[in-house]
């Protein structure tokens, strides 16, 4: 059909450059290198032809393609069973028009051709005359550089109508396109800041990649992520992607680097709306990093951020003073705009107009509500009354029903959702049109936050339970997603159906976790467990303090284990009671309590002793030698590991293989070589038979590290390559920084140190895009000792000082320090 258009070139020496593959590629909005394999199947059904010709615009000959008259006739046919089809059009001053592919230029303002309204439609059919014109179709058409835009809207609502607000809209736009930046919108509830992000948003449509993201109370940092993630991928660019996917929990620094670095070139705009809603501290502080690395930036960047809160939520200035964020705060609809919404009223008197628009305030949403069938004589004293005895109360029971089920569930939902309820959905329709729904899908739902607010506020708590129950009733049947489990331990929780959350938190707890579904601690934080049985309650408080630990905040997460540790002792449950133990004892060892953390792990072996647990008390004798080691405490270090010994003679499971490792790599440390090798070689030989290729690995780890050890520099490398290599295939991130250090050490020691530094640097940047704070210090501690400029030298070990500092590892701290000053003496 593009190619009809354009039939009457068939003979001419010079062609327009919609001829041209990028002219085709333009037209019908695909990439110019799928342009020749969609062309092959038409040329060898002799529908087209290929020759050169001078092409407008470029300087030097390019294919071009004709129809044959065969594929005329075909492109011909094809339009007529086309010109039919059903679509619907808003126009310019938000009319919608239900027209034909054929008829609808006789509405249009300015002329368009099928294949353009078609590659405009979206994918409900609808063409928005708003966001087009002549000239920005001529410049889509023809773009002679393969840069394609690509828009992830995700929900954004369908803009109905604007009025007003030209004013703040231009400020918006010449900031954005002035440089780089942050834009800060906060404004009330229902006040237009959605409707302000998709004009913003259309303002920009076809001139930069647009990336739109509305948050959630019960989202954590994972979802935008992962959106944004996408975004970027079909953009061109998957290194954001490759970092989350091997991240549990990103960095905010690093996610904000990669974002910004990600974008560099590409112009583009991300807009994030109820920016209030966040409770993630990850992602607030990544759009916090964000702000501050935008400063100086030469691409066309632009991050806005709408919120109900009126709080300094980024940072405005940097440290030097320069301004790194504006707040451009949303207010009210000016008289003249806010009247145009009122535009079923007829013949509204100025004194009604004055008192409407005075309480309320030229709030947009509610003037809609006004509009659609509130009276304009009533009198009323404050906006809720209003709200309340003009809206609500005129709405029929059913009506009450549908919106107070759309009202409980926190999401957009299926209509399906609705039916299983017995709700007439027909009502939707005029629920719509009266601006109380929201039609976000073609069959998907939901309602706007004020709206939620004033029914909520109104139903009592028996129906709002009665309610939960039923969303969670669906839930539970859906096809289970994380998110679907965490909406359906949310409607459990409100249902004051504690058990039945507990359940799905014990079962399903840790995965969610893994999977970076860090909101579950507010949901484990909302839940009565004075409803819950003992044994739940400890599991739940258990995995609490597992994750606040996660997120460092090592206080509250000993107070939740002290809980859960009580729970253990009355359930007589000593498996969970020594696994509290052992994650006590982990934290005291982060926060440098070396004595507590021994006594846990003893009073935990005790445990795992009586319960006859080989594996638990092994891990525990290994962490307790340690811990002895740490102390100086050399002879008792090696009674604890003699005991792992011991334990390994009487038990041949191969579950033991991961405690036999970390005895061998402790006996290299304590210079207990011949022991070490006796481990380490029958750990490789019973991992060698073994299906866990991860474990195989970890051996031949520490076998090259005893090859290390002996000075066979050679077999040693040959064992750390073939461990990293398969490391690196089942995505274990922390042994394959271990791994790394050591392969590096082995090239130090071989005086190869070029190639060192390399693998140093190369685990640093898997270190830190993983928080691995204690390798993040050894590695820089590394490349503070084969650095071979001297400044270089004494950066790397600063660095490594302030990591130990934070740590608290006091002990790695002096071993830097006089580092630090045999470099400043040149020793």
């Amino acid at each position: 059909m593009h190619l009809l258009d354009y039939s009457d070139y068939k003979s001419s020496v010079e062609v327009p450059f919609s001829l041209s593959q990028m002219g085709i590629a333009n037209a019908v909005a695909i990439a110019r290198s799928n342009v020749p394999r969609a062309i092959a199947g038409l040329k060898d059904q002799g529908l087209l032809i290929e020759r050169q010709a001078h092409v407008k615009g470029v300087s030097r000959k390019r294919k071009a393609y004709f129809l044959t008259d065969s594929g005329m006739n075909i492109a011909e046919e094809t339009w007529n069973e086309l010109r039919n089809f059903q679509l619907r059009c808003i126009l310019e001053d938000g009319q919608i028009v239900n027209t034909t592919l054929g008829d609808i230029n006789s509405i249009l303002p300015f002329s368009m051709r099928s294949v353009d309204i078609i590659r405009y439609m979206d994918e409900n059919c609808i063409l928005d005359i708003r966001m087009l014109s002549a000239d920005l179709i001529e410049r889509d058409l023809s773009k002679h550089v393969e840069k394609q835009l690509v828009t992830a809207l995700g929900d954004l609502p369908r803009l109905r109508h604007f009025y007003g607000r030209e004013k703040e809209l231009d400020n918006m736009c010449n900031l954005l396109d002035a440089r780089a930046t942050t834009l800060m919108v906060p404004g009330i509830a229902g006040i237009g800041k959605t409707t302000m992000a998709s004009k913003l948003i259309e303002r920009f449509m076809h001139r930069r990649n647009l990336f739109y993201h509305r948050c959630q109370d019960w989202e954590g940092s994972r979802s935008f992520f992962e959106s944004i993630a996408d975004w970027l991928a079909n953009i061109g660019d998957s290194t954001f992607a490759d970092y989350i996917a091997t991240t549990p929990i990103p960095k905010p620094a690093d996610s904000a680097r990669l974002l910004i670095d990600a974008l560099g070139g590409a112009p583009s705009l991300i807009v994030i709306d109820d920016f209030h809603k966040i409770s993630d501290t990850t992602l607030h502080q990544t759009f916090q990093a964000m702000a501050l690395g935008l400063l100086g930036s030469e691409d066309e960047i632009g991050l806005v951020l709408f919120s109900r809160s009126f709080k300094p939520v980024v940072p405005t200035k940097d440290a030097e003073g320069r301004i790194a964020s504006l707040v451009l705060p949303l207010d009210g609809l000016d008289s003249d705009s806010g009247r145009k919404l009122l535009s079923s009223f007829d013949n509204l008197e100025d004194e009604q107009w004055l008192y409407i628009h005075g309480i309320s305030r030229g709030h947009p949403l509610v003037l809609e509500l006004i509009n659609r069938g509130a009276s304009a004589g009533a009198f009323h004293e404050t906006l809720e009354n209003y709200v309340t005895v003009e809206i609500f109360s005129k709405l029929s029971a059913e009506q009450k029903r549908l919106l107070s089920a759309l009202s409980i569930y926190r999401e957009p939902i299926p209509l399906d959702a609705l039916s299983e309820q017995s709700l007439d959905i027909d009502e939707l329709d005029s629920l719509v049109e009266q601006g109380l729904a929201r039609q976000v899908e073609s069959e998907i739902y939901d309602v706007h936050d004020l709206i939620r607010e004033f029914l909520l506020r109104s139903l009592d708590e028996k129906v709002k339970i009665e309610s939960h129950i039923k969303c969670a009733e669906w839930y539970s049947k859906a096809k289970q997603t994380p998110g679907f489990t965490i909406e359906l331990i949310y409607h459990y929780i409100n249902s004051s159906l504690n058990e039945e959350a507990a359940k799905i938190i014990v079962e399903d707890g840790r995965n969610l976790v893994s999977l970076g579904y860090m909101e579950l601690l507010g949901l484990i934080e909302n839940i009565d467990l004075q409803e819950v049985e003992l044994d739940s309650k400890t599991r739940i408080k258990q995995l609490q303090g597992e994750i606040l630990a996660l997120l460092g905040r090592f206080e509250d997460a000993k107070v939740v284990f002290v809980e859960a540790e009580e729970g253990a002792k009355k359930l007589k449950n000593i498996p969970i009671k020594a696994e509290v133990l052992s994650a006590q004892a982990d934290i005291s060892l982060k926060q440098g309590n070396l004595d507590d953390a021994l006594s846990m792990h003893n009073e935990a072996l005790k445990n795992f002793i009586e319960l006859g647990d080989a594996q638990g008390a092994a891990r525990c004798y290994n962490n307790m030698g340690y811990l002895l080691r740490r102390k100086n405490d050399r002879s008792k270090a090696l009674e604890s590991y003699g005991e792992v010994e011991t334990i390994l003679e009487q038990n041949d499971d191969v579950e033991l293989i991961s405690a036999q490792l970390i005895l061998a790599r402790s006996f290299l440390d304590l210079g207990e070589v011949e022991r070490a090798r006796k481990h380490a070689m029958d750990a490789f030989e019973k991992s060698d038979n073994s299906e866990n290729q991860q474990i195989h690995a970890r051996a031949q780890a520490v076998l090259g590290r005893y090859h290390a050890k002996v000075g066979d520099l050679d077999v040693a490398s040959h064992h750390y390559s073939n461990a990293l290599e398969a490391m690196g295939e089942e995505g274990d991130i922390l042994s394959m920084v271990d791994i790394t250090i050591l392969l590096g050490e082995v090239l130090q020691d071989a005086g190869r140190t070029d190639e060192a530094m390399e693998h140093f640097r190369e685990a640093l940047v898997i270190a830190e895009a993983n928080d691995l704070r204690m390798q993040i210090g050894e590695l820089l501690t590394r490349l503070g000792t084969v650095a071979s400029d001297k400044s270089r030298r004494m950066e790397y070990l600063q660095r490594a000082l302030s990591v130990f500092r934070e740590l608290g590892a006091k002990s790695r701290m002096r071993e830097v320090q006089t580092q630090v000053h045999n470099a400043v003496m040149g020793i």
